[in-house]
């Protein structure tokens, strides 16, 4: 379990890690800028990926970073009244596109503090949406917490659980922990790792989703074994599925949108549930490093590059994509209920 000042050290490490590869990679900003989560905040589930904004006429300083991409602040600070904790910007609080005031509960005082540091440490000029991660995907959960608030314009682009949900549910049926390579594959050693690495993280999985499902049905995942099934398609039970939106109504807001962020970067619902629990305290189950989440959801690309090399401005851009979202994802969630 990650302390403050391991978690204040993964957001450092990976904003270091951005600003570098930004000066070596001349079309890298570019390119994340398309494929993030529709900076500086996400749409509904639906079109996130397609690149559309909850961009509004609305005054906020999102809004306006967006359309400016410039500096126009003086000081940034975190005001903790014991009860709540809120970012403000020259003396007023951060807003998010749809105007609602980026304020978080008591026990996200590290969140606050970094959301501060992302602004903060923002250069002068050409200011790119990827440069707030954390300020993105906190503004989409606040956002998907007040849609009800909205007008109807709002609803519509920052979508709805249920939608959602239902969405994310289908990575279950195409997860890529839940298919496994042939066995000749790179001299068998791509299977021998999966086999090491995805399947105790299945048997967890298993007996988290049995545990949740209402009539404590034994769970057990449909998987692809390339090897068994050649290539067909998979699908989960329904009691898999009552168990998966069990899991998916029991997360808050916070460890919603981050498991959403997760689910969405990785590609696996497996890996957004271990993002979320990798983010909680009190269980003490489903203990993952998120390096390992991130080498499970990329192990295929991983073996592929190694041999073939990398494509500039491709593999190299998804391999830093990923860390970012998963990290930006772990750090919302840390904290929640």
């Amino acid at each position: 379990m990650y302390d403050e000042e391991c978690l204040l050290l993964i957001i450092a490490r990976t904003q270091i890690m951005l600003r570098v590869i930004g000066f070596q990679k001349r079309n890298l900003a570019r390119v994340i800028s398309q494929r993030t989560y529709a900076p500086p905040l996400g749409r509904s589930f639906a079109v996130a990926t397609k690149g559309v904004t909850v961009e509004t006429n609305l005054k906020t300083e999102t809004n306006r970073l967006e359309k400016t991409l410039q500096k126009f602040w003086e000081k940034i600070t975190v005001e903790n009244d014991g009860a709540e904790i809120s970012v403000k910007m020259d003396g007023k609080c951060l807003r998010t596109p749809l105007g609602n005031e980026i304020i978080l509960p008591k026990s996200k005082p590290i969140l606050a503090e970094l959301i501060a540091l992302e602004w903060r440490n923002l250069p002068n000029l050409s200011i790119k949406p990827h440069q707030v991660p954390l300020t993105s995907i906190t503004a989409r959960a606040i956002d998907l917490k007040l849609a009800n608030n909205a007008d109807a314009e709002g609803k519509a682009k920052i979508g709805n659980r249920q939608h959602i949900s239902e969405e994310l549910l289908r990575y279950l049926d195409t997860d890529t922990l839940l298919i496994f390579s042939p066995a000749d594959e790179f001299e068998g050693a791509l299977r021998a790792e999966q086999d090491k690495l995805y399947k105790p993280l299945m048997s967890e999985v298993e007996e988290l989703l049995t545990s949740l499902h209402p009539e404590k049905e034994e769970i057990k995942l449909s998987f692809l074994d390339c090897e068994v099934h050649g290539i067909r398609s998979n699908k989960q039970s329904e009691a898999t599925k009552i168990a998966a939106q069990k899991f998916m109504d029991s997360l808050d807001v916070y460890s919603f949108v981050a498991f959403e962020k997760a689910v969405m970067s990785s590609k696996s619902f497996i890996c957004g549930m271990y993002t979320v629990m990798l983010s909680r305290e009190a269980d003490g189950q489903m203990r993952l490093e998120l390096d390992n989440i991130i080498r499970a959801s990329n192990l295929e690309t991983i073996y592929q590059t190694e041999r073939w090399g990398e494509v500039e401005d491709t593999h190299d851009v998804d391999k830093e994509d990923i860390k970012r979202n998963l990290t930006s994802a772990v750090l919302l969630a840390h904290g929640s209920t």
